[in-house]
């Protein structure tokens, strides 16, 4: 158990050293024995999956410059003053957000890699957009900005969506992880905003993608949703949310994926997918009053979806997202529960 925990916490002990938050070998091993005769299993299956789902800052900052690269390889820019004195980078989002975060990086590469910062060159005319920010979910804060962005009149005079519908303005999204469910959304969202020619025309790069949509052929679901074979109280629990859409979501069909190279093997998924959601469950039990309708055993969703939630599996150095199941955060006062990500959560 010690050596899983050592195990663990090499690949994720740079987690949110800035806030002042350590996490060490004792915590690891407080959260796992959370799990009673399950908790050397859990410790040897979040350590075979967090190499392929914890970014450090360092693997974020090559992220990012390989997003450069990208930007000035597909724009055909021939210098890297040319590209910066005609891209700016969209800032939309509240300070301490992780969008802010991420610009911060980016200026940090640029000043690295090319010795130009991208701050000295704001007041320049732009006609190349870009928006940056770590995961898109369910989408609905990218896609919401991103759609009042396209209807705003950069210049004073023609909105952003009829700019860019005639080739005088490009806007690429740029995100280190992406949900293909949430993803498809967005580009239905904004294919009815304004037409599916001018979706097209939005270029969408990420360095990570979940591929957690059902309906989509050969998705590899890594993320934790459950077989339909649950317990009781599973059931009960699904059957009584106040939700109407996508219970055809809720489960995990046995023969997706085709297979397994996410978890450790499709055996141990379906028991590491069960722990999770029942100890969620347990925590959910644990609220007291009532339960805001997105909190779901597996991470918070969309009030109106029936499921056990998102299942999100992918953290980064600065936090860790609520659609992760809640197994994996949940830390409030008078609750008897250890998280093994001690969230930064506005309340």
């Amino acid at each position: 158990m010690k050596d899983l925990a050592n195990s663990v916490l090499e690949k994720i002990k740079d987690y949110r050293n800035s806030d002042g938050i350590q996490i060490t070998v004792e915590s690891i091993l407080k959260w796992a024995e959370q799990f009673g005769k399950d908790a050397e299993f859990m410790l040897t299956e979040i350590n075979h999956i967090l190499p392929q789902t914890y970014i450090p800052l360092e693997i974020a900052r090559n992220w990012i410059k390989s997003h450069i690269e990208t930007m000035l390889s597909d724009s055909k820019y021939g210098s890297i003053t040319e590209f910066l004195s005609e891209t700016e980078f969209l800032d939309m989002q509240p300070i301490g957000k992780s969008q802010n975060v991420i610009l911060e990086l980016v200026d940090e590469v640029l000043v690295a890699e090319y010795q130009h910062s991208f701050k000295d060159y704001v007041t320049f005319p732009k006609t190349n957009f870009v928006y940056f920010d770590d995961v898109l979910a369910s989408g609905g804060t990218i896609g919401g900005q991103v759609i009042d962005w396209l209807k705003l009149k950069n210049d004073g005079r023609n909105e952003n969506h009829l700019r860019i519908s005639k080739d005088e303005f490009r806007l690429s999204i740029h995100l280190f992880c992406l949900h293909t469910w949430g993803h498809s959304f967005q580009k239905i969202r904004i294919s009815k905003t304004f037409s599916q020619a001018l979706e097209r025309k939005i270029k969408w790069y990420r360095n990570f993608e979940i591929q957690n949509h059902i309906k989509f052929h050969g998705e590899e679901l890594n993320i934790a949703i459950p077989v339909k074979d649950q317990p009781n109280n599973a059931k009960t629990y699904l059957a009584n949310l106040n939700a109407q859409k996508y219970e055809d979501y809720a489960y995990r069909p046995d023969n997706i994926p085709a297979k397994e190279s996410f978890f450790s093997s499709p055996e141990n998924r379906v028991k590491y997918e069960g722990i999770l959601l029942q100890k969620g469950l347990l925590i959910i039990d644990m609220i007291q009053g009532p339960v805001s309708p997105n909190i779901r055993p597996l991470g918070f969703i969309n009030p109106n979806y029936k499921t056990y939630g998102l299942g999100t599996h992918f953290f980064t150095w600065r936090n860790i997202p609520n659609n992760a199941p809640l197994a994996l955060w949940w830390e409030v006062p008078g609750h008897d529960w250890h998280p093994l990500f001690p969230a930064r959560r506005r309340n």
